[in-house]
């Protein structure tokens, strides 16, 4: 989630054909049967409730000091503390090692000993990409750029293979991998991109690298040690949408266990439409589901106001991240199963871009923890 405002634009084609999709039908009535395919998962358990921390090393290098009560501590300890129980970590491909471009294999792979040591459930996050990955960019490895269809496919499968057989031989195996960060425009453009002169065609070509990435991670599994497989698009407000990417990718039987969504208020709408679009999704699709990313501001006067139902304060994002538990916590039949929050360690610190100026932070200025830290434990 790395995103301008005109990203979200960027995939308005694609849901312009919202019709749903006509590859998978229930017998006699020629309807979508969305849940053929997508198997049939069983809720998770724990609720997850955490944070994507993938920043933590890099801000710690850089001075970054987190305090509780004036008191220096791990932050993780802090989440923990309160009722956190699981971490987000991305994983770049080639990362620059420019500003917060940071997240190679090495460095995800010793920030994820630090979850593991803290107790937590690990959420992998492969972008597969060089760089942030978003509705509005997934741009394809440049080691990869010119290898064609087929040895893309191989590539997609042999990378995830080898990165899920590194966290297993260091111990940190992820609960949970995601493949593809936003992907609701498609992953690997120009090869993996939705859309175009052929839109169907290149849902089939997205769904071979999307199963591509499926086969990687079962290679590098134990039998005894299964890791979870998230699709996460940006449309966390947006019901039309979901149905759209997941009536698509049933339709193409491309098999994974959990739905994950992005809902960003000032993005994607009241929180109406989040308890809409996880009923639609848990209702049509029958799988757990997860807030991956979400967010708020505890200051700042830039902010679109109109879908912030609460001050732009520490108490108005307490109030926020809390609801936003309880609502997931409400999906029908118990499918809502985790919420995670964007970039909680984004205090402000020399020499790296912050996103939105530390102002979604989970700790102030200074880095003392905020009330919101407190939701984790308030919804049990």
């Amino acid at each position: 989630m790395h995103r301008r405002g005109a990203a979200i634009a960027a995939i308005l084609v694609l849901l312009a054909g919202l019709g749903g999709c006509s590859r998978t039908t229930a017998p006699g009535n020629g309807t979508p049967d969305p849940r053929r395919g997508l198997g049939g998962a069983k809720p998770a358990s724990p609720f997850l409730l955490g944070a994507d921390i993938s920043m933590l090393a890099r801000m710690d290098d850089l001075g970054a000091v987190f305090r509780e009560h004036g008191r220096p501590r791990d932050p993780l300890r802090i989440l923990a503390d309160h009722g956190a129980n699981a971490c987000r970590l991305r994983l770049f491909v080639h990362p620059n090692h420019v500003d917060a471009v940071v997240n190679d294999l090495p460095y995800t792979l010793t920030l994820a000993e630090r979850v593991h040591k803290a107790g937590m459930k690990l959420l992998l996050d492969i972008h597969y990409s060089d760089t942030w990955a978003d509705p509005g960019h997934q741009t394809k490895p440049a080691a990869w750029k010119n290898l064609d269809f087929e040895e893309l496919e191989g590539r997609v499968e042999d990378y995830t293979a080898s990165v899920l057989t590194a966290f297993r031989q260091r111990g940190v195996l992820p609960d949970i991998v995601q493949l593809g960060n936003e992907i609701t425009a498609g992953f690997l453009w120009p090869e993996g991109k939705l859309g175009g002169d052929s839109p169907e065609r290149q849902w089939d070509r997205f769904a071979t690298l999307l199963r591509a990435a499926v086969r990687g991670v079962r290679r590098a599994q134990t039998k005894g040690r299964p890791v979870r497989i998230l699709i996460h698009i940006d449309r966390g407000g947006d019901p039309a949408g979901t149905r759209w990417f997941f009536d698509h990718l049933a339709a193409r039987n491309v098999p994974f266990d959990l739905i994950g969504l992005s809902y960003y208020p000032w993005w994607h709408g009241p929180l109406d439409s989040l308890r809409a679009t996880l009923r639609m999704t848990a209702e049509r699709y029958g799988k757990p589901i997860l807030v991956v990313e979400t967010a708020y501001p505890y200051r700042g006067e830039r902010w679109r106001k109109d879908h912030l139902a609460w001050p732009i304060s520490p108490e108005g994002q307490r109030a926020f991240l809390a609801e936003v538990i309880r609502i997931v916590r409400a999906t029908p039949n118990g499918l809502g199963r985790g919420v995670f929050y964007w970039y909680p360690e984004s205090v402000p610190v020399p020499g790296i871009f912050v996103w939105n100026g530390g102002e979604t932070a989970l700790f102030d200025k200074d880095g003392e923890a905020l009330p919101a830290v407190e939701a984790f434990g308030e919804t049990r």
